[in-house]
């Protein structure tokens, strides 16, 4: 039964290019992107260089990796497929969504990251690494520490 619930949901889901077009259809100021890793049960699969390829160092546990893209409100518009929990955030953003998020950038929405998201391009916009900053770059880094990215995955 639980199965058959998570393949309708997964056949309702927008795709990433359907839920980029709707989000400036409704003229979003903005998207967020930002990644969540999920606890899994111990996966035996092991990557080249031999490590636990499910184990998320961060973490300290076994789990998943899934970047999701998210309104102004931290609503979830897109999930990309799962990832292993050693994948990076931007490694995961990379291979599934960058790429879409340039031309809606190009188009007037940008999309606001953490940290975890450094080199992620054109369109998406990080806090300065710096622990200096000057004073015309306070007031930014202290608006982007407000920006509601993971309440969306507060949701058990």
């Amino acid at each position: 039964m639980a199965t058959s619930c998570w393949v309708k949901a997964a056949a309702q889901a927008a795709e990433l290019h359907e839920a980029l077009a709707k989000a400036q259809d409704d003229h979003l100021p903005y998207l967020t992107l930002d990644g969540t890793s999920i606890p899994t049960d111990r996966v035996a699969e092991r990557t080249e260089a031999g490590n636990h390829a499910w184990y998320s160092g961060k973490h300290k546990r076994f789990g998943n990796s899934v970047p999701v893209i998210a309104d102004p409100t931290g609503f979830p518009l897109w999930t990309s497929p799962v990832e292993p929990g050693s994948t990076h955030d931007i490694t995961a953003a990379r291979a599934h969504c960058s790429g879409a998020l340039y031309p809606v950038a190009a188009k007037g929405l940008p999309t606001l990251a953490d940290m975890g998201y450094q080199g992620a391009g054109i369109g998406v916009h990080i806090p300065f690494k710096s622990s200096r900053l000057g004073a015309d770059n306070r007031p930014y880094v202290k608006q982007k520490g407000r920006i509601p990215v993971s309440p969306s995955f507060m949701v058990e």
